[in-house]
This record gives C-alpha cells, structure tokens and sequence, in this order.
C-alpha cells in the first residue's frame, strides 16, 4: 500500500470516529435527559439502554482512531444497537429518529468497506 493509500485509510478511520462521537454524545445528551425525566412520565426505552448505546458508540470511535484489537467487532456491535433503535423507533411510528439512528450503520458501513479496501 502507498503512503497515499495509508493516509487515505487513516483519514476515513478519523472520520468515523468522529461520527461515532458525535453519535455517542447525542445518544448520552438523549440518555440523560431521559433519566431525569423518568419520575415525571413514562419513557418508551429504558434510559439505561441509550447510555449504553453511547458508551458502545464511544468505545466503536475510540478504538477507530488508531486501528486497535477488536475496533471492527465495537463497530459492528455498536451498529446493532443502532439497528435495534432503528426497530424500536420504527414500532412507535417514529420515522425521523429511525432515519437518524440508522444513518450511522449506513455510513459505518460505507467508510469502513472504503477503508478496508484501500488497507
């Protein structure tokens, strides 16, 4: 692989990162704004679940930054949690969130084929 090639792959690794953070804070802003207001009405997923959803999106991004062990199984794992929130929200009738949620898979899914394939 060229030095190009390797900087091209790093590059699209640092933008998923990037968008697993920004997806992993989201989720913790959601998260908790969830579990304060858990006396006051009913919630329709367990707060606990979305914080766990933005540690796994965290974890997913922080293990992209330099390709460490195991940074495609957090990937993955954290783009099923995205895919179970795209259920739960498309059983509530919740389109939009459905489209936001699964536009991390989409785009995981992309940069990670384009960065493994230059690898």
């Amino acid at each position: 692989m060229s030095q190009d090639e390797a900087r091209n792959s790093a590059i699209l690794r640092r933008t998923l990162t990037a968008i697993s953070w920004i997806y992993a804070l989201w989720s913790g802003l959601v998260g908790l704004t969830a579990m304060s207001l858990r006396g006051s009405s009913e919630v329709a997923i367990d707060p606990r679940f979305i914080l766990l959803h933005a540690a796994l999106l965290g974890l997913a991004g922080t293990t992209q930054w330099r390709p460490m062990k195991g940074a495609l199984l957090w990937t993955a794992i954290a783009s099923a949690g995205s895919i179970g929130f795209v259920i739960l929200d498309l059983r509530r009738g919740n389109v939009t969130a459905a489209l936001v949620d699964g536009g991390y898979v989409v785009v995981a899914a992309i940069l990670l084929y384009i960065s493994r394939r230059q690898a």
